[in-house]
């Protein structure tokens, strides 16, 4: 939507007379042209009326002006069109024109919003509105708050946008102009479409009222023939249909784009393989993809460079010095002087720039190093209580066995000895799993443990990392029943949700009550994978839930296997899912995208 979020000031200029033929053929011819989305052959007829222009017909040059910074805009020569439209506002202030002051503040507003520059192209556009609100010009006010509309809506500030379409879009009604009816039709869309965007699954209703209105637009501009209006349509489409993963559909209007855009219509074409890339990635068409990527840099490189920016901000402090110094020639003061005082004041505001800047530079990299600390603080105060709270037990139950062997030797007989030694190798299997969990959590904090996503079957990773715990399992006379779909693939961290599983299962097994069972099951619902494990232990109350989910900083020793879950949990868009009843037992899992 970026190239059609500034539109046609020509609706305004037609009523004007004409100062003389030729000039009136080559703006009529302009106007064709620029419906037609031809903006190269109305650039020469806009570029040679203005070569017919006196000083006397300010009007006149200040229309063709405007008509020509938008065409530049469209060809994305920023700098120009800049230019053109800081031309028609001071046109417009010597000559105290007010309409004119306005369109040209929206001029320059649209420009820095094509250039990115949203707050600035927001104050722009807010000042235009001002002046023709206070002034109650009703056809300027109607495209200035369109202008608003567009830009807000690339801001998903969605309320805004859409009170600003309704207004402009009743003054259109009003004024019976059928070019900004559709404009605000397709804002309306773009309003439903974008508060699908972030819904999963997406909400039917508004899907509906985005097509609804898309419709609409589309009947009108087809009974206006007017080309123009069609690129805003049919963008939008490919939004509404890549929201509802049609992207064959997508696809389809996207090459009806790019068939009826010229080639220097760089921002739109920028634009449609833009979305080439994202569609051919979701089809599976890997050589479309990077042929569309390179068309896509290749016409970035074709628009101006990073200096353009900075071009543009001095030609702002331009302009403002030209202010200035209408005023104090107005006042009859020197210019001499007047140039000193400006220029003192922009290498004032400079300066002070320059220390605001680094000061910011300065506080920001104080924060950032305080947090940082903050983090490895809280990691080691967490590695130590959880060694401490977890390898407590397992070494006093070491100690306590081969205490107990020492001291009754000679009375034990082979089953006592037996068990005695079963306890040892049991507290030697809780360290060993610890240092597991110990090394996992250590390469997880340095960054050694990297997300690498890959397609597997979670089916055959469950039944896999079941198998490993059944003989632990059955010695304490605990069965592991395993209920899993036939084949439920996912993508995820293979690696990751195979320790994922592994805690759980320990657990289950270490917190079950002899001759009872372990339940894991796998299933696929639609879109989301999803594992349980149940034990039929104690089971927690809801307080030692949240205490479980929370395991950040402050976690008191509630179990470093957990916590390595949640963490390897959340780095494959996941989340530990936990019901216990106290006295049952606990089931706990978590899902995943299929």
């Amino acid at each position: 939507m970026r190239t059609f979020s500034c539109f046609l000031t020509v609706l305004l200029l037609l009523f004007a007379p004409r100062a003389a033929a030729q000039l009136a053929d080559h703006y009529a011819q302009a106007n064709r042209y620029y419906l037609d989305a031809k903006n190269d052959s109305a650039l020469v007829c806009l570029s040679a009326a203005l070569k017919q222009t006196d000083s006397i017909q300010y009007e006149r040059k200040t229309e063709i002006l405007l008509f020509r910074s938008r065409v530049l805009s469209t060809l994305t020569f920023f700098e120009p069109a800049m230019e053109d439209a800081l031309q028609a506002y001071d046109i417009s202030k010597r000559n105290k024109n007010e309409k004119f002051i306005s369109l040209s503040l929206l001029s320059v507003g649209k420009v820095h919003y094509l250039m990115y520059n949203d707050s600035i192209a927001e104050g722009y556009m807010l000042r235009a509105k001002e002046l023709a609100e206070k002034k109650r010009f009703r056809q300027e006010l109607m495209i200035i708050d369109n202008a608003l509309a567009q830009l807000y809506a690339v801001l998903e500030r969605n309320e805004e946008c859409l009170a600003l379409a309704k207004h402009s879009l009743e003054l259109a009604k009003q004024l019976e102009d059928t070019f900004y009816i559709v404009q605000n039709l397709t804002l309306f869309a773009t309003y439903y479409i974008n508060l699908n965007r972030w819904t999963n699954p997406i909400i039917p209703a508004y899907q509906f009222k985005a097509k609804q209105y898309l419709d609409e637009a589309e009947q009108i501009a087809s009974d206006q023939h007017t080309p123009l209006l069609f690129l805003s349509i049919y963008a939008n489409f490919v939004r509404y249909y890549r929201v509802e993963k049609n992207y064959r559909k997508a696809l389809q209007y996207v090459n009806r784009i790019i068939g009826m855009c010229e080639p220097t219509n760089y921002a739109m074409l920028i634009q449609m393989y833009d979305h080439l890339v994202g569609i051919y990635a979701h089809l599976g068409n890997e050589n479309m993809t990077i042929n569309s990527h390179q068309k896509f840099h290749q016409l970035m490189r074709q628009q101006s460079d990073y200096k353009l920016h900075q071009s543009l901000q001095e030609m702002r402090v331009k302009h403002d010095v030209q202010e200035k110094e209408l005023e104090i020639a107005r006042q009859q003061v020197e210019i001499k002087q007047t140039r000193f005082y400006q220029w003192l004041l922009v290498l004032s505001t400079l300066f002070a720039l320059l220390l605001s800047g680094m000061f910011y530079y300065v506080s920001r990299l104080r924060r950032k190093r305080n947090k940082e600390l903050y983090r490895i603080n809280a990691s080691k105060d967490k590695l130590f209580s959880i060694v401490s709270h977890d390898l407590k037990s397992p070494v006093a139950a070491q100690k306590m066995a081969t205490e107990m062997m020492l001291e009754n030797f000679e009375e034990m007989d082979k089953p006592q000895l037996l068990e005695r030694i079963r306890s040892f190798h049991q507290a030697t299997e809780t360290q060993h799993e610890l240092l597991r969990n110990l090394l996992d959590w250590a390469r997880m904090q340095t960054g050694q443990i990297k997300y690498r996503p890959t397609r597997f079957s979670l089916t055959e990773l469950a039944k896999e990392v079941a198998d490993i715990y059944r003989l632990p399992a059955q010695n304490k006379g605990i069965s592991i029943r395993l209920e899993a779909a036939a084949d439920c693939v996912t993508l995820a961290d293979r690696s990751m949700i195979h320790t994922v599983l592994r805690n759980l299962i320990n657990n289950a097994v270490k917190f079950s009550h002899r001759d009872s069972q372990v339940a894991v099951s796998v299933t696929c619902d639609g879109e989301l994978a999803r594992v349980m494990v149940k034990d039929s232990g104690v089971g927690m109350p809801a307080a030692g839930e949240e205490k479980i989910l929370v395991g950040t900083a402050g976690e008191k020793g509630s179990g470093l296997g957990l916590t390595i879950c949640r963490e390897m949990l959340e780095r494959n868009n996941s989340r530990l899912e936990i019901r216990s009843t106290e006295g049952v037992g606990t089931e706990i899992g978590f899902g995943l995208g299929v």
